[in-house]
Formats: structure tokens, sequence, C-alpha cells
């Protein structure tokens, strides 16, 4: 009764092995990309362009605060009172008229107590220098017979002025 047909004799005995294989799909492109991501990434590229200028501008504009911290160091070599208190009388002043590039002979004019109070206003609210410090300086500087100086104290006084001094505030 259950006689195979001559077809199916032909075929095979399994009707499953006539079935094809599993195709999977083709694997997804990475290009192109949603729109999404094109706006992600030039932002991203933005983002890290403008950084990199802003930082730039920052470094060429502060370079000369760098290299009056630099010259401050060399100052400490120097064993004369009188020598020393004049080159860092010049450092002050050269870093106070490159601030002040636009206007220099307000700041090179200064001298005794414009140029001390200068120095002790061009900070904000929180001088850099205290004011027996300045007379000490000033006297060391532009004296024969003057007191000894507390060097230490004026490099971190000087190097704390370079570092907050404003242009604004000039």
């Amino acid at each position: 009764m259950n006689t195979p047909s001559p077809s199916q004799s032909a075929i095979g005995a399994n009707p499953l092995d006539q079935l094809a294989d599993i195709h999977l799909p083709p694997p997804v492109a990475n290009f192109p990309w949603a729109p999404g991501w094109w706006a992600l990434l030039v932002l991203t590229v933005s983002l890290a362009a403008l950084s990199f200028w802003l930082w730039w501008r920052y470094r060429k504009r502060t370079a000369y605060r760098r290299a009056a911290k630099m010259e401050l160091t060399t100052l400490q070599g120097i064993t004369d009172d009188a020598e020393f208190a004049r080159e860092l009388n010049q450092l002050l002043r050269r870093v106070a008229i490159h601030a002040r590039s636009s206007n220099t002979s307000s700041v090179a004019g200064l001298s005794g107590a414009q140029w001390q109070a200068f120095l002790l206003n061009s900070c904000g609210d929180k001088p850099a220098f205290n004011q027996p410090q300045l007379d000490a300086l000033t006297a060391a500087a532009y004296q024969a017979q003057a007191p000894a100086l507390d060097r230490q104290q004026l490099l971190v006084q000087a190097r704390l002025w370079i570092k907050r001094h404003r242009s604004h505030y000039v």
C-alpha cells in the first residue's frame, strides 16, 4: 500500500534534503552613516579644533608670564642686594609694560610711591606684595645703605604678582 512513487524514489528518501541552507543577511555597512552621526562627527571635530585654538591662544598670551617666572629663578643667584632689587624691579616693570602694551607710558613713568601703589593695586582685591617688602625693595634699589632684603619672600611675592596681575587692572 505504501509503495513509493517513482518520482519520490528518484529524488531521494528524505524530502528535507531538498531544502536549501539558511541564507544570512548581508552584513550591515559602515557607510553611509545616518545624518545624526555625521552631525556628531562635525560637532566633535569642531569642538576639538576650538579647544586647541583657545589653548594655543592662551599659551601665546601668557608666554611672557612663563618667561618672567623663568627669569625669576635666575635672579636667585645674584648676591648683591642692590643689584637683586634693581633686577627684580626691572623684571616687574617689563612684565607690567608687556601686559599694558597699548599704553606703556602710563607704567613706564611710574616711580617711588606710584610704582608701589601700582604693584599693590594691579592684582585686584588681593595684593601680591605687602607694603614693608615693597619699601625694602625700593630702598635697596635706590639707596646706598639699605637694610637686608628677605629675598625668598620677595621672590614668592613677585612670582605671585606675575601669576595674578591682570592687564585690565593695569
